[in-house]
């Protein structure tokens, strides 16, 4: 390996510190006095300083072109998003409907199960799918345990109890 002829000692530190020293002659029995050009000392360290102080502002500056190239792109991309989402909620709604049973179905089970004296009263679908219905029965027990009895019934859920007249008034629902 070749190593350069210098000496351990001569680091950049100490070759700038020479540079910037000059050397007075020796006056009349007295010792060499070494001057300091103060000019190119503070260059040196006004250069040394502006070294992070340019790559903040630089840094500053690229932020902020990204970021309004981001919002570029957003303004930009921000119709399609949108009829995508229109899209995908189009098809989530299609999806249910086929997947979810015709209110004519729940009748139909639903007269089956039911007790001979209970009548269905009010039948409703939600926007978000979840079917509603309300049944009057004479003894709201014996409806719920017909209820039970049907497996596809099962996720029905009673949300309210109310008296119509003689008859009590059980409203279900089930959520899509």
């Amino acid at each position: 390996m070749d190593t350069p002829d210098r000496d351990i000692g001569d680091s950049l530190a100490a070759r700038m510190a020479q540079r910037l020293a000059a050397r007075e002659p020796r006056a009349e029995g007295g010792t060499e006095r070494t001057r300091v050009d103060w000019r190119l000392a503070a260059g040196l360290t006004a250069l040394i300083a502006l070294g992070p102080l340019a790559t903040i502002v630089g840094a500053g500056l690229i932020e902020g072109r990204a970021q309004a190239e981001a919002a570029r792109l957003t303004a930009q991309a921000a119709p399609r998003l949108k009829a995508e989402a229109q899209a995908r909620d189009a098809r989530a709604a299609l999806r249910g409907a086929v997947r979810d049973a015709g209110a004519a179905v729940w009748m139909d089970r639903l007269a089956v199960a039911i007790p001979a004296d209970a009548r269905i009263a009010r039948m409703d679908k939600a926007a978000d799918g979840a079917i509603e219905i309300e049944i009057t029965a004479p003894d709201p027990d014996l409806l719920r345990a017909a209820l039970r009895r049907d497996p596809a019934l099962a996720g029905f859920r009673e949300t309210g109890q109310r008296r119509a007249g003689a008859m009590i008034a059980v409203t279900l629902r089930r959520t899509a």
